[in-house]
């Protein structure tokens, strides 16, 4: 027999507010904390691929010495219908550092082609009326990413990238019987390959901020 763990998510997300409590004083404070002009070095984002499949993200970016940056991720759902055994569980996240490189990079912050070397974790519980996934513990995973980030608007640019790397983690296939969930195999799930698909908007808060064009 399993159970449904309760996965605390405040573990994942407590960094993420860290971040934000040091990077938004910078900006709320009309502060120069650019690279060249008055330009944002902080933002909010979302990749609207898990917002669409229900696991919402949302997670800040902090850019700094002109090149690079430090971005967070995290995800929650805990969508379930107990009478249908249907669940959509999952809770994780992930912390990218990245490098911006071209003309974008060097003259508007966060804009442009970037890299970066990634690592995440996160647990799920999926099941669909009958048979179901679950990890009975943490799923690691590492791995580099490109993308492309352009501006859409004063404040918002929308980022492109790919991922690709390593992840592991124990899973358990169940199915329920008579009121109970039972476990049918229980492994360790190695992967390689593509790790993550991004079509992420970025939002640069701050009272009188853009991200403006004009630095071609």
């Amino acid at each position: 027999m399993i159970f449904r763990p309760f996965h605390h998510i405040s573990g994942f997300l407590s960094p993420l507010f860290v971040m934000l409590a040091a990077a938004f004083p910078l900006s709320a404070k009309g502060e120069c904390v650019t690279c060249d002009g008055c330009e944002p070095r902080v933002a909010l984002r979302t990749n609207m691929l898990y917002d669409a499949a229900l696991p919402p993200s949302l997670g800040p970016e902090a850019g700094f010495a002109r090149h690079f940056s430090v971005a967070a991720d995290a995800v929650a759902a805990w969508w379930s219908n107990d009478s249908r055994h249907r669940y959509w569980r999952i809770c994780g996240g992930l912390l990218e550092g990245r490098v911006w490189f071209g003309g974008y990079g060097r003259k508007r912050a966060l804009t442009g082609h970037h890299i970066g070397i990634y690592g995440s974790i996160h647990t799920f519980d999926f099941e669909f009326g009958g048979t179901g996934y679950q990890s009975p513990r943490m799923t690691y995973g590492a791995g580099l990413g490109y993308g492309y980030s352009f501006r859409i608007s004063g404040r918002l640019n929308l980022d492109l990238g790919i991922k690709g790397g390593y992840s592991a983690g124990r899973q358990i296939k169940y199915r329920p019987e008579c009121g109970s969930y039972v476990a049918v195999r229980r492994s360790f799930h190695q992967y390689w390959g593509i790790t993550g698909v991004e079509v992420t908007l970025v939002w640069f808060p701050g009272r009188g901020r853009n991200n403006h064009p004009d630095y071609l």
